[in-house]
């Protein structure tokens, strides 16, 4: 019928237009939910340094950080975070096909897997870290743990009926 990216974008002739289109929602709900997390815990890792130094800031003050940040982050880290979470979805979907019982783990996996990649090429071709806080440890778990975050949403969301199994 259309497509063929291993299983995130296969459309079989029983599963028709309408599993591609539950696909792409499921897609954006997770590039969604990894981005929301993944921007909130940067701007509370920067605060923290603030505070670290001495400085109070007020709860106004971190609200009103994390809301710049959703929005302002938006149009860089969104886009890049959304590649990389497309081809560690297509990656992990070719994997998937043969341990389909391993699927919700396997969308995981790919998706902290799929963040650690992209700071990995940023440091490797940029000789830097452009997300700051992925100059620490806890700063590099926070951006993959936003990864494993989108990749659970992938896999709840687009979930497969027994028909398709």
């Amino acid at each position: 019928m259309i497509c063929s990216y291993g299983s995130l974008l296969r459309c079989d002739s029983h599963e028709g237009v309408g599993g591609l289109i539950k696909r792409i929602i499921a897609f954006f709900a997770a590039i969604f939910g990894g981005y929301v997390f993944a921007v909130l815990t940067y701007s509370q890792l920067n605060l923290s340094n603030l505070t670290d130094m001495g400085v109070a800031l007020t709860i106004t003050e971190r609200v009103a950080t994390a809301g710049h940040d959703l929005l302002s982050m938006g149009g860089m880290y969104l886009p890049i975070m959304a590649v990389a979470m497309f081809v560690a979805f297509v990656l992990a979907a070719l994997v998937i096909r043969r341990v389909p019982h391993l699927r919700t783990l396997g969308f995981v996996l790919a998706g902290a897997v799929g963040m650690f990649a992209l700071i990995m090429f940023f440091k490797a071709f940029m000789g830097t870290n452009p997300i700051a806080v992925t100059r620490t440890i806890v700063g590099v778990v926070s951006q993959c743990l936003a990864g494993a975050i989108a990749g659970f949403i992938y896999a709840k969301v687009n979930t497969v009926s027994e028909t398709q199994t």
